[in-house]
C-alpha cells in the first residue's frame, strides 16, 4: 500500500514538472497554479473513466493496426470528451490560445498517472517502469494531444471549429497510434525514439506559434516600467546624451529611458529577451547575430525608426514606435509560418480563424 502511494505521488510530481515547463512558457497570462492541479486530477479521472467504458465494447492487441485505430482512437477520444465535460470549470479561465495547450496538457497527465499506476503496480522492478513511464509515457500523451486543445479553443473563444476539432483529433490519434505501434512491433521499434522526439518537437513548436497569438502581451510603454536607478550613465545613439534612467519591463528586459529625448535604450541581452517576449516565433539569437554582421549604425523597422548600433550592441527607439514594429513583425512572424506547409496543415485546426 505504501508502495502504491509513493509511486502516485511520483509519478504526479514528475508528470506536473511537465505541465509547469508548458505553463512556464506562457509570459502573458500564467494559468493558476492549484486549479491546474485540480484539473490534473479530475481530468485524469474523467478521462480514464470515459476511456474504460469505451473498452468495454473495445478489445485492442498489441498490434501496429490496433495502436492507432483502437488504443489511439480510444484513448485521445477520451481527453477530449473529458475537455467538453469540464469546460465549464475553466471557462472564464480559458480566454486565450495558450490554455487550450495547457488544460489538455493537465487533462494528459491526469490519465497519464492513473495508467502510470496501472501499468506499476504488478512489476518486479516498479520505480524503474515508473522512471521509463514518465520520460516517454506522460510526456507524450501531453503532446499527442495538444492539437486538440487548440481546436477546442478556437472553437470556444472565436469561431465555429468542428473541421479543426476533427482533424486535431485524427492528428491526434496518429500520433499516439504511431508511439504506440512502434513500441509493438519489433520489425517497427528503430523509429520509436526519432518519432516520439518529433513528436515533442512538434509540441513546443505550436506552443510558440500560440504566444505569437496571444492577446496579453504587456504594452511596451513606460508607464509598465519599474525604476531601478536614476541619472545612469548610458550613451544615447539618438541624441549623443550620456545619461539615462534605468528601468525594469520585465524580468532580464532592463530599459534605459535617454533624460534628454526620451528614447529607450536596449543593450544586447535585453533587446534579444524583449524579442522573445513579442516575437516568440522569431529565431531570436540568429536575428540579433545577423544585425551584428554590420559594425556601423543600423537602422531597422519603417521610416528608420529604430537604430541598431552593432558596434555599442545596443537599440535606440521611442517607446510607441518600437512596440509598434514589434507587434508589426510578429504579424509577419506569423504570416511567414502560415506559408509554410507545416504552417498551412495547422492552420485547419483553428490558427487560421484567428486574427492577428
Amino acid at each position: 500500500m505504501s508502495q502504491t502511494i509513493i509511486i502516485i505521488l511520483i509519478s504526479y510530481f514528475l508528470g506536473f514538472l511537465f505541465v509547469l515547463a508548458i505553463r512556464s512558457h506562457d509570459k502573458y497570462d500564467k494559468e493558476p497554479l492549484g486549479r491546474l492541479v485540480l484539473f490534473t486530477f479530475v481530468g485524469g479521472l474523467v478521462s480514464v473513466g470515459v476511456a474504460s467504458f469505451i473498452y468495454l465494447f473495445v478489445h485492442p492487441k498489441t498490434t501496429f493496426f490496433d495502436a492507432i485505430f483502437k488504443i489511439g482512437t480510444v484513448e485521445e477520444l477520451a481527453k477530449l470528451i473529458t475537455l467538453v465535460i469540464l469546460y465549464s470549470i475553466i471557462k472564464k479561465e480559458y480566454n486565450e490560445i495558450v490554455d487550450g495547450i495547457v488544460y489538455m496538457a493537465a487533462i494528459a497527465l491526469g490519465f497519464s498517472v492513473i495508467e502510470n499506476i496501472f501499468y506499476t503496480s504488478s512489476v518486479a522492478h516498479p520505480f524503474t517502469l515508473l522512471a521509463q513511464r514518465t520520460l516517454f509515457a506522460t510526456l507524450g500523451h501531453m503532446a499527442f494531444s495538444v492539437y486538440m486543445g487548440i481546436a477546442f479553443y478556437v472553437h470556444k473563444k472565436v469561431k465555429q471549429n468542428y473541421l479543426g476539432i476533427f482533424v486535431s483529433y485524427i492528428i491526434a490519434v496518429l500520433a499516439h497510434g504511431l508511439y504506440d505501434g512502434f513500441i509493438f512491433d519489433n520489425d517497427l521499434v528503430l523509429f520509436f525514439i526519432p518519432t516520439y522526439i518529433f513528436i515533442i518537437y512538434l509540441e513546443f513548436r505550436l506552443l510558440r506559434v500560440a504566444l505569437a497569438y496571444s492577446k496579453f502581451k504587456k504594452p511596451f510603454a513606460q508607464e509598465y516600467f519599474n525604476l531601478l536607478k536614476k541619472n545612469t550613465s548610458n550613451y544615447c545613439c539618438n541624441c549623443s546624451n550620456l545619461t539615462a534612467d534605468l528601468y525594469e519591463f520585465q524580468p532580464e528586459i532592463q530599459v534605459s529611458v535617454c533624460c534628454e529625448c526620451g528614447h529607450v535604450i536596449l543593450k544586447r541581452d535585453s533587446f534579444l529577451n524583449l524579442l522573445k517576449f513579442y516575437r516568440p516565433k522569431l529565431k531570436h539569437s540568429k536575428y540579433v547575430n545577423d544585425l551584428q554582421l554590420n559594425m556601423n549604425r543600423q537602422y531597422i523597422g519603417k521610416d528608420k525608426i529604430n537604430i541598431y548600433s552593432a558596434q555599442n550592441h545596443k537599440l535606440n527607439a521611442s517607446t510607441s514606435t518600437l512596440y509598434q514594429w514589434l507587434n508589426d513583425e510578429n504579424k509577419k512572424d506569423l504570416q511567414k509560418y502560415h506559408r509554410s506547409i507545416e504552417g498551412i496543415v495547422f492552420s485547419i485546426i483553428g490558427f487560421g480563424k484567428i486574427s492577428n
